[in-house]
């Protein structure tokens, strides 16, 4: 799929990372998507008029790799299990490609996403000095984190001609630990997740209308809450909330 894929995208008009800068989007909106990867290349072709690729060196998929943090009670987690309406992610994204990380905190406020990030070497089991204060600073109280899981995806990012709107398009997700990158349980190896991230809501995007076209609706998915559940059982993890969720996906993974 990924050599297929890269083909397809190779149509596309390329942007540099200096020109993906037209669309920052740190305080966005976030819509999410998720579909069949067999339908990636369809969908893609569709949106080649109105998007361009995110294109370095010739690369336009790209691999990532993320540690993720919680405490000794999965209160991240179980914020979001709550659906609480302000809650919180930590983690440390590596950028396979470049060999560079990022300690990055996203803040969801009501529906927005507040992502603030700083340089980091690399993944960690513990936090001081500037990286104790940046975490202290964004979460306003001192938690006692702790690695909880790792996951890996592809990702392509397109972005509008026209506006300002990013579309990420992450595949491949395989989520495990540092002792063990790939669990027994895959829930999302088959399946996309598309975010699309604008300044606010706008449903007459052309990526927006064409998963209205193809009758796939937005989905609050979190590649996170995901891998938890895959990692963690229920003893551990209380998550009869996202039931339906896990079902819309397995569904999908059943087609």
């Amino acid at each position: 799929m990924k050599d297929t894929l890269t083909k397809l995208l190779h149509t596309f008009h390329g942007i540099s990372l200096e020109e993906l800068s037209r669309a920052p989007l740190m305080n966005r909106t976030d819509e999410k998507f998720a579909f069949r990867l067999a339908e990636l290349p369809d969908i893609l072709e569709v949106m080649r008029p109105y998007y361009d690729v995110l294109n370095i060196e010739g690369k336009v998929i790209f691999d990532y790799t993320s540690q993720y943090f919680d405490n000794e009670n999965y209160r991240f987690f179980n914020d979001h299990h709550r659906s609480l309406p302000h809650r919180y992610k930590v983690r440390i994204r590596t950028y396979i490609d470049s060999n560079a990380s990022f300690l990055e905190v996203k803040e969801k406020i009501k529906g927005r996403t507040d992502k603030k990030r700083i340089a980091i070497e690399g993944f960690t089991d513990t936090f001081t000095g500037e990286h104790a204060e940046f975490l202290r600073k964004r979460l306003k109280e001192d938690l006692n984190l702790h690695p909880v899981m790792v996951n890996s995806y592809r990702r392509i990012t397109l972005v509008n001609k026209t506006s300002e709107e990013r579309l990420t398009i992450d595949f491949d997700v395989t989520n495990g630990s540092l002792d063990s990158p790939i669990h027994k349980e895959q829930t999302l190896s088959q399946v996309v997740i598309a975010e699309l991230k604008q300044p606010k809501l706008n449903r007459n995007s052309p990526f927006y209308q064409l998963m209205k076209n193809r009758r796939i609706h937005p989905f609050r998915i979190s590649k996170f809450c995901f891998g938890m559940m895959d990692l963690y059982d229920q003893y551990v993890l209380k998550s009869n909330r996202f039931k339906a969720k896990r079902l819309f996906i397995h569904k999908l993974n059943a087609k």
